[in-house]
């Protein structure tokens, strides 16, 4: 077993923890087999290394068969109108019923559950509705479906124990989503926060640093344990995530094996 330690200083989110396991060797044939046993259609996988800011780091990229948008600054920022299409909603329920009939282990299984209940929860809260009653959109949510189950299937894959976080930090502003434009950080990021009482510092970018999608695996896979910074710990290994929206910050998550 091994300690893990997250450097958030870029910001969070899903890709971005894929990513990084994948850079600290995950195995990415286990984690294909492990998508394909889901048996879902209209996307495709790109692992491959990218410059970020003069960091090399592990891109995990789930090309969608249809564009939602999600890395276009333009869109984001509410400088561009696109039109939307309706797509396949699932509830939790079914997400639930896909993990189980996968090939995902028993460990990698219970934490993907664990993180679409998280999301669940708080989009709930955001919208008023019951837990039950939270639909993760297709398309829009499809890359965010992959991106926790590989999430899962990384953590399980590395034989981690112990997870922690540094340098978790805010954005400021307002960000174009399905919903229309939001402020930063979006409610549902908001709201998990809320739920563990945390407080963190906001940085001095106009720029969405965390998404829902990323504080909700935060939440389960660390519980918000901060690395103290007088304790005294050896760096086995660096492992860098890419994220898919260019910044003047690096835009790159750092994880550590530690001890």
């Amino acid at each position: 077993m091994a300690d893990l330690l997250f450097d958030c200083y870029s910001g969070v989110s899903g890709d971005m923890i894929v990513g990084s396991l994948l850079d600290l060797g995950a195995d990415a044939s286990i984690l294909t087999n492990a998508i394909n046993s889901l048996n879902l259609t209209d996307f495709t996988i790109k692992i491959s290394k990218i410059n970020k800011k003069g960091t090399l780091a592990t891109d995990f990229d789930v090309v969608l068969k249809e564009n939602n948008f999600d890395h276009d600054m333009s869109y984001l920022y509410g400088n561009k109108k696109i039109s939307t299409t309706k797509f396949e909603e699932r509830n939790l329920q079914k997400i639930d019923e896909i993990i189980e009939k996968s090939l995902l282990t028993v460990n990698a299984k219970d934490i993907a559950k664990q993180i679409f209940e998280m999301v669940a929860k708080a989009e709930a809260k955001a919208h008023g509705v019951k837990i039950e009653d939270v639909v993760f959109h297709e398309s829009g949510a499809m890359d965010s479906i992959i991106d926790i189950v590989s999430i899962a299937v990384c953590i399980d894959n590395l034989n981690i124990d112990n997870i922690f976080i540094t340098n978790l930090r805010k954005g400021k502003g307002k960000i174009q989503t399905r919903v229309g434009l939001l402020p930063i950080p979006t409610p549902a990021v908001k709201n998990v926060l809320d739920m563990y009482d945390v407080k963190i510092a906001t940085c001095d970018e106009s720029v969405e640093l965390i998404t829902p999608t990323g504080i909700a695996a935060i939440a389960v896979l660390t519980k918000f344990k901060y690395s103290e910074k007088d304790r005294k710990y050896s760096i086995l290994k660096t492992g860098y995530g890419a994220g898919k929206r260019d910044y003047n910050l690096p835009c790159t998550l750092k994880a550590m094996i530690i001890q």
